[in-house]
Parts: C-alpha cells; structure tokens; sequence
C-alpha cells in the first residue's frame, strides 16, 4: 500500500483552504488521507472543514486549542495512517502530479527518509516571483529529475532550502525522537530535517511541484518576532557547533554567517546602522561574500549620510 497522509495545520486561514485541499484532491496519485488539525481557528473554518468531512470520507478533522503548528503537525502524525506522510500548510498547494512523483521516487529508493521539492514563490495574487532553486547554484545547470544529496547533513545545515509543504517522509523514520520540537517558535521544520539528516540520505525533486505564499502579514514575518527567530536559529546551530565531528566546518560556517546577516538585515530595519554594520562585518569575516560588503558600503552610506535613510 502507497497511502501518503497528508497533514495541513491551519489557523484562522480560511480563505485560502479551499485551494489547499483543492489541491489534495485534484492528484493524480489518489491513494491519501487529509489530516486537517484545527488549531483553535475563530474565522470559521470549523464549520467549513466539517462540511468538506462529510463530503470526503479521505478528510479527517483533529481540534486544538492553540497548541503551536508544530505540536499540531506532531498530533497529525500520531493519527497518521499512510506509508509516507506529507505536509502542506494551508495557504500553500500542490500541482497535480506531487504525490505521485514523491511516492515513485521513494519506492525507487526505499533508503531514502525525506524528499522535497522544488516551488514557487508567489505574490498574494498568485503571480509567480522566483523558484526556490533558482536561489541555490548547486542545482542550477542541472537537468536530473532528482538528486540524491551528497552529505546532506552538511548540505541542509548550510542552506535552508526545504520548504515544508514540499516534503514527504517515508512513515516508518518517525518516531518519537524524530518529531517537530515544540519548544522552538521558528524552524522547528528545519531543525527535523536536520536530524533526518544526520543518519539518513535525502534527496529533492528537481521540479516545480509546490505553491508557496508570500504573505507579508503573516506572523512568522513581523518585525516582533524577527529576535526569537533568530535566536531559535542560534539555538539548533549551537547544537552542531558542539558536534563539529559530524559536520564540515565550512557548513557550519557559511550557516552561522547566514545569521549574523539576519541580525544585520533587523538592525537595519531598525535604523540602527551601527549594529548593522558590526553584524554585517562578522558575517564578512566569518563567511567572505562580495555582496556582504556592499550591505555594509551601504549601511555605512546611511550612517554618514541620515539625511537619505
């Protein structure tokens, strides 16, 4: 049996469920379940799932109450009866052939413990901004229907590329020390990957197979929250820092410069080009990259020069 369950956490989306679940139902690999856990939604979407539920007899529907989408991802798992387990938050979707071309992949190469895909950022309007891969040079020129990731450990930790409505989990790798870490507000995706990684080989779908909204005021986007994302990102790099065996140095390396510049990237939305360019300049030094060096030209243009902020 190839059932995929499929996990959507959602909170106060209801507008945009509709093409999420869509999306499920329009693939081409129908052999899934929907695990919809509603994490204390006040916008109506419990009256909406409950009518998709009796519509769909796939659907089931898991009430929360404001548990955090990571807990809410980890209780969808428990419920969870497929072979492989899919995510997809519920502003994203899937084109038609998702499923079908993870579950192949995987049965091709059962070792595997992860898959993800290319997707594509788009406007609230749907417009197209940019692919994810394009972001990235180590797929660029690259015409592989997938890659399996040479040392992926050293690869996920130093570029955080895996969108989490792209991944499929082959079941049996989860357990109850390979699930979404509650305590961690930011990442916590990120950071299970990275556990996957460290005993087990992944490899991404070289293909656009998701959609993923850029929504500007989301939660995990304010300018409130931008201190405890980075240092929940301090925390899991920590981690490796103290296991420097397991992992190259130039991983750990051009991650930890990736941070500094996020330190760099809130000051200078604050106005504070000073810091700016204290964090800028250690991101240089820790990790050289020419265009770290305008940033810091053009934070230290803004300090001689407020008049132009």
């Amino acid at each position: 049996m190839d059932k995929v369950s499929v996990i959507i956490p959602t909170y106060n989306c209801l507008s945009y469920l509709p093409k999420s679940i869509g999306s499920i139902l329009e693939q081409d690999h129908d052999d899934f379940e929907i695990i919809l856990v509603d994490d204390n939604s006040c916008d109506g979407t419990g009256e909406f799932l409950q009518k998709w539920r009796q519509a769909e007899p796939r659907i089931r529907v898991v009430t929360t109450s404001g548990v955090g989408a990571s807990q809410a991802r980890n209780l969808g798992i428990e419920q969870a009866n497929g072979k492989y387990i899919a995510f997809l938050d519920a502003d994203d979707f899937w084109c038609k052939n998702k499923l079908s071309t993870q579950v192949q992949l995987h049965k091709q190469h059962p070792e595997l413990a992860l898959s993800f895909t290319n997707y594509n950022h788009l406007t609230e309007d749907y417009d197209v901004i940019v692919d994810c891969f394009r972001y990235w040079a180590q797929f660029q020129g690259r015409d592989d229907d997938y890659i399996v990731l040479d040392k992926p450990l050293d690869f996920i930790l130093a570029n955080n590329i895996i969108g989490t409505s792209t991944v499929m989990i082959r079941a049996s790798f989860l357990d109850k020390s390979h699930l979404f870490d509650p305590t961690l507000t930011y990442c916590e995706d990120w950071e299970l990957w990275l556990r996957l990684c460290e005993s087990h080989p992944i490899a991404a779908i070289n293909s656009i197979q998701t959609g993923y909204l850029m929504r500007p005021g989301s939660i995990t986007k304010t300018d409130s929250k931008r201190l405890e994302h980075l240092a929940c990102i301090d925390s899991i790099l920590e981690k490796y820092q103290q296991h420097e065996s397991s992992i190259s140095s130039k991983s750990l390396r051009i991650a930890k410069s990736r941070l500094l510049e996020g330190y760099a990237d809130y000051h200078r939305g604050l106005n504070e080009y000073l810091y700016a360019i204290r964090f800028g300049l250690a991101s240089m030094f820790t990790y050289p990259q020419m265009r770290k060096i305008r940033s810091i030209l053009g934070d230290c243009k803004r300090t001689v020069l407020p008049q132009q902020r």
